[in-house]
């Protein structure tokens, strides 16, 4: 029993100390990776690497640092300076800190990250959902026109686009009164037209969009086993001979 009790004390200790090395040494507290398709101990090789005294030493360690590298990534050896390119991914994750002989002209591409400009999305609310958005810019588009015939043309047209619309989506007819309102209420005032002014074209091709309907299948399945189950009971029963 004080055999059992030692070992997991023994345990838990050890676990203790792995769990505080694991949080010193946790990704998010190391340094940053220059390219973290090379891993850690790369990134490390090369710190390494800077503090070494001598340049000539340097120099042949980063040889060899661009071996290992093409060992790792081999597709990397189907371009044809891949070399020049290992050079270049070195400096890189040495944030071009690193003094050695180079072969190679390397040119210091230290991007800074910026976070991008907001795009400026359009959050405001729909007044009537089954319009859509772009029926609010078509209003706005034909409250800015000139008194006239074309203007009625518009306007007649956007009403019996609101009247399939509203006829598709919600299975109901609008009439010219409530059309003329919905545009008043849409073109804040600035289209404010009689419903008997108003010439609605009814499209015969709209469906009405209905929910669709949940088929029990189990209770389905369920019914077609037993009648299955009952088929073979009476085949089996013809089947059967009595010596």
């Amino acid at each position: 029993m004080r055999e059992s009790f030692n070992i997991y004390l023994i345990g838990s200790v050890l676990f203790c100390i792995y769990m505080t090395t694991l949080q010193d040494d946790y990704n998010t507290q190391r340094t940053h990776l220059g390219i973290s398709e090379y891993g850690r101990h790369v990134q490390e090789y090369i710190e390494h690497i800077k503090t070494i005294a001598s340049k000539e030493e340097r120099t042949s360690w980063v040889h060899n640092l661009a071996g290992i590298m093409a060992t790792l990534n081999p597709d990397i050896k189907l371009q044809v300076n891949y070399k020049e390119i290992l050079w270049g991914h070195i400096f890189q994750m040495a944030d071009y800190e690193l003094d050695v002989d180079c072969p190679y002209e390397i040119v210091q591409d230290k991007k800074e990250f910026k976070r991008p400009e907001h795009l400026g999305y359009n959050v405001s609310g729909i007044r009537f959902r089954f319009y859509g958005r772009n029926l609010q810019m078509m209003i706005d588009r034909a409250a800015e026109m000139e008194d006239g015939e074309l203007k009625q043309d518009v306007v007649n047209m956007i009403a019996s686009f609101m009247y399939n619309s509203c006829k598709a989506w919600n299975n109901e007819n609008l009439s010219n009164e409530v059309i003329a309102e919905h545009l008043k209420t849409l073109s804040k005032g600035q289209l404010n037209i009689d419903g008997s002014e108003l010439v609605v074209s009814a499209d015969t091709t709209v469906s009405v969009r209905r929910p669709m309907q949940k088929t029990n299948n189990f209770g389905r399945n369920n019914n077609n086993n037993n009648k299955n189950k009952n088929n073979n009971n009476k085949n089996r029963g013809k089947n059967y001979r009595r010596f």
